[in-house]
């Protein structure tokens, strides 16, 4: 209670200065109202004047709609008293999921929702004003450094029956006359299963940070697949002028930097608050925790984080927020003019013109019709396609045994420019290059992680090749270079070592764990699982992390023999890695970016050399190359960079002064 009584006391102090101060909180959108209190966490009542240009009358709303003449005529300090009993009238809205699902508690956390506009006596309106309050909660209780996402939205543009995007409604009872079969509960097509434009509503987005908030008004849609059919959907932010501005123009991701220049990256066009895709309901992290663990391969992996989320100050569970993939990801990572940027998924277009869809079958044709055994074929392949980047993509969905994959011509996505040349990048040479995405039906998702020893490469390797166009032909061509299939196992013995390391995913998902635990474990309370709530939601949530832990723990035990087996390979040799001193060098090993200071023991096939990098740090001198057995031979022990074939396990040590 002591705690409680100093923190209040201290609280009530601060909304003094903070009011006192007068802060904008629209500042981005040029409103000419203002707020006194900016959004975030209050212990305490607030009492929040609104401010605007001399001669224009104010109206503010408190339920999440825009604000015009016919609502609260502003005539002094709106007073803000607690929200800890606040109703939450949209979480008891039936008819937005046929899953089981029942209507939860309303005893969530919540917010004020205050937005203002003010108008002139000719008619003209300013920008609306909006803010987000939650009084009467400690922030770091609850949520700790997680961001909170607050979205403001007219009630029927998600709820109405004909219009609402977020409902079974009209579309999902016509579409039901119409079955003559019974269906399951993720099949059912309804209000949200829409897409396009039409289905875009307008919304106003406030990301609330740990010491600043931004606000944009912005477009919103469903987003997913079958996801659409939960009860708590995938959201997709969309930035357009006709909202206001043309792109988010904030750093959300403060740790994300510009691949052109090495810049934070503080422009996007689209962000997806994510479900969990074919993981709610259990770890709901498994396509962050990869998408993170493989970021440095050759192929694109989006910006993410966890996020709290808020509709209309009601609590709507924790998402991951995911940078989208579209041109302008292209145009603002690596500089080139999104206008000659081309992405296609699921092998249709998705940026671009109709007639780009001929380049990927240009693409497509050369490696199904000719022949990849020829070295001045494969040599023109290496001019279509970005070798290396295919070859780590596949070898990443090999490893984490991804079951809705390119492999069943699903979740699959390139890029390349139109016109090489016409950009500086050196990616602008029309070369098609992967994007990875939506990776949850994987790491035995829906089998506790049990399917670890599983052989999913006798599956796709070495079978005969189709003539329906399906995206895995490709690999199925290119495995008759002998160059590709030694860069594949290659690439499948790196992504093991280093990339999904057992040390590596084991760190992370503490990591990661620590962040979604609490969240995860109220929005299964919120949206379900059910039975889930009836114990312990959060002992729940951690079983599902842990099934994702023995899934990894044991693929990474288990893989070299996959390979092995796969490939009719000899046994893997175990080579041990390591720098004589991590402060005054590192080593990198084959295409790998990550490097190596301390010991690493790893699994290759003595099949294949290894290529080992030495890489001193300034001031440093690199010795040379010591190798402990008598199983491996070093091309130049001297040289930075040297090739290393061998017979058996050996140990290598760049040594370092």
């Amino acid at each position: 209670m002591k705690r409680t009584f100093n923190l209040r006391f201290f609280m009530a102090l601060l909304i003094c200065l903070v009011c006192f101060c007068g802060i904008a909180v629209a500042e981005e959108t040029g409103s000419a109202v203002t707020f006194s209190c900016q959004s975030g966490f209050y212990m305490e009542p607030i009492s929040v004047t609104i401010s605007a240009d001399e001669g224009t009358t104010i109206y503010y709303t408190l339920d999440g709609t825009v604000p015009d003449e016919t609502d609260r005529l502003y005539q002094g300090p709106v007073e803000l008293g607690l929200t800890t009993a606040k109703p939450d009238p949209l979480s008891q809205i039936p008819g937005t999921t046929l899953d089981h699902y029942d209507l939860p508690p309303v005893d969530f956390p919540s917010a004020h929702i205050l937005r203002a506009v003010a108008i002139g006596s000719d008619g003209s309106r300013s920008n609306g004003t909006s803010a987000t309050y939650f009084v009467g909660y400690d922030r770091q209780e609850l949520y700790g450094d997680l961001p909170v996402v607050s979205l403001m939205i007219e009630p029927d543009h998600f709820f109405d029956y004909d219009t609402g995007i977020y409902m079974l409604g009209r579309s999902h009872d016509e579409w039901k006359a119409e079955q003559e079969e019974s269906f399951e509960a993720w099949e059912a097509f309804g209000n949200y299963s829409n897409r396009g434009k039409e289905w875009e509503r307008p919304v106003t987005v406030e990301f609330i940070m740990e010491d600043e908030s931004y606000v944009q008004d912005m477009g919103v849609r469903i987003k997913g697949g079958t996801s659409r059919t939960a009860p708590q959907k995938s959201l997709r932010l969309i930035a357009r002028e006709e909202y206001g501005l043309k792109n988010i123009k904030y750093p959300l991701y403060p740790d994300y930097f510009r691949e052109e220049d090495g810049e934070l990256l503080k422009k996007y066009k689209s962000v997806t608050l994510r479900n969990g895709g074919n993981d709610r309901g259990f770890a709901l992290i498994r396509d962050p925790f990869i998408s993170r663990l493989t970021t440095g391969l050759r192929f694109e992996t989006a910006a993410n984080r966890p996020v709290v989320a808020f509709i209309n100050g009601e609590y709507w569970g924790i998402y991951t927020l995911n940078e989208e993939y579209n041109d302008n990801y292209i145009d603002y990572h690596y500089g080139i003019n999104n206008d000659n940027v081309i992405t296609i998924k699921n092998n249709e277009i998705e940026d671009g013109e109709e007639d780009d869809e001929e380049l990927y079958w240009e693409m497509y044709d050369f490696v199904i019709g000719e022949d990849m055994t020829d070295p001045a074929i494969y040599a023109q392949v290496g001019e279509m396609l970005d070798i290396g980047s295919y070859v780590d993509y596949m070898a990443v969905t090999f490893y984490i045994h991804n079951t809705d994959s390119i492999f069943q011509d699903n979740n699959w996505e390139m890029w390349r420019v139109r016109v090489p040349g016409q950009d500086a990048s050196p990616l602008a040479d029309g070369k098609w290059r992967m994007m990875l995405f939506d990776t949850d039906s994987s790491s035995g998702v829906y089998d506790r992680g049990s399917t670890y020893g599983y052989n999913n490469l006798n599956d796709y390797l070495f079978i005969t090749i189709g003539e329906d166009g399906h995206p895995a032909w490709i690999l199925e061509a290119l495995m008759e270079n002998e160059d590709f299939k030694r860069d594949l196992i290659i690439a499948l013995c790196d992504v093991r070592n280093y990339y999904f390391h057992r040390d590596r995913t084991n760190a992370l998902l503490e990591t990661m764990g620590a962040w979604y635990t609490p969240q995860a474990a109220e929005t299964y309370r919120r949206f379900g699982p059910f039975w889930g709530a009836e114990w312990d939601t959060e002992k729940a949530y951690k079983d599902h992390l842990k099934d994702l832990g023995a899934f990894f723990d044991g693929r990474y035990g288990a893989f070299p023999y996959i390979v092995q087996n796969a490939f009719d390979l000899g046994d893997p040799a175990f080579v041990t890695i390591q720098s004589s001193d991590g402060s005054k060098g590192a080593v990198y090993a084959n295409t790998c970016n990550l490097p190596i200071t301390d010991k690493i023991e790893t699994r290759y096939f003595t099949e294949y050399s290894i290529t080992l990098t030495a890489v001193p740090e300034p001031g440093a001198t690199f010795v040379g190359w010591q190798v402990d057995g008598e199983n491996a031979v070093v091309a130049d022990p001297a040289a930075l960079t040297t090739e290393i074939t061998f017979t058996g396990s050996f140990d290598i040590t760049a040594v370092f002064e």
